[in-house]
């Protein structure tokens, strides 16, 4: 998976959580080589960035945004246009796909586990198999709390996802390998996510300046130009 789209799919927490308090959810990868901030408003509205520090994405009024950093200052891209820009370079380079060109993809099952700890807090793991005897297969690829204190949270990963998918949709077609992952991460949330782990949250509250878009959003063709497409 190329840096744009795996950058896409791990910082599209793009769609809003029901309404309730703020929260913030600071996630940490191996040896806190990489971090994911959430950021949740009470309506809706969510914020992140990773560690790197050049984009970020936001949600506002149920639309998702990625933000990066250019010469001309922050690009705001919207995500449905992102998602064209992808299908029309699959089109161009497999011209011959076929339309269900995803229909032959594996499901993406995991296996649920038992109750696990991650950093003080309880979640039910889910792996990617079992061995023979029954034991489960490598670290849990996801583990899901039912805190309710965590379910803002949850509902705005589980959504992140789901636009992941519909993103990857576009150059896919109509398969869905990961319909598994969205069903299970609808029922809490994510302890253990894209091999991070929740490290922390805060329910102090977020100034609403922190989901206001920087700039008005770029045009399809400007998103091209940005993603490194050559002009059509």
């Amino acid at each position: 998976m190329n840096l744009v789209v795996r950058s896409s799919v791990i910082s599209l927490l793009a769609l809003g959580a029901p309404a309730s308090a703020d929260i913030t959810g600071n996630y940490v990868g191996l040896n806190n080589a990489m971090t994911l901030k959430i950021e949740v408003a009470s309506n809706g509205d969510v914020r992140g960035a990773t560690s790197n520090p050049n984009s970020y994405f936001i949600t506002h009024d149920g639309h998702g945004y990625i933000i990066q950093a250019s010469f001309n200052g922050p690009a705001v891209m919207r995500v449905e246009d992102m998602a064209t820009v992808m299908a029309e370079q699959m089109k161009k380079m497999m011209p011959n796909l076929p339309a269900d060109k995803g229909k032959d993809a594996p499901a993406w099952r995991l296996v649920k586990g038992g109750v696990v700890t991650i950093r003080g807090r309880q979640g039910i793991a889910y792996y990617s198999g079992k061995e023979t005897s029954g034991a489960p297969i490598g670290e849990p690829i996801v583990v899901i709390s039912t805190d309710p204190q965590l379910a803002p949270l949850g509902a705005a990963m589980a959504h992140q996802f789901d636009m992941s998918v519909a993103m990857m949709g576009q150059v896919l077609g109509d398969s869905n390998p990961f319909k598994n992952m969205q069903e299970i991460l609808k029922t809490g949330a994510p302890l253990v996510f894209t091999g991070m782990q929740l490290d922390a949250i805060s329910e102090d509250t977020i100034p609403a300046a922190r989901f206001a878009l920087p700039a008005q959003p770029l045009k399809l063709e400007d998103v091209r130009k940005n993603m490194g497409v050559p002009a059509q």
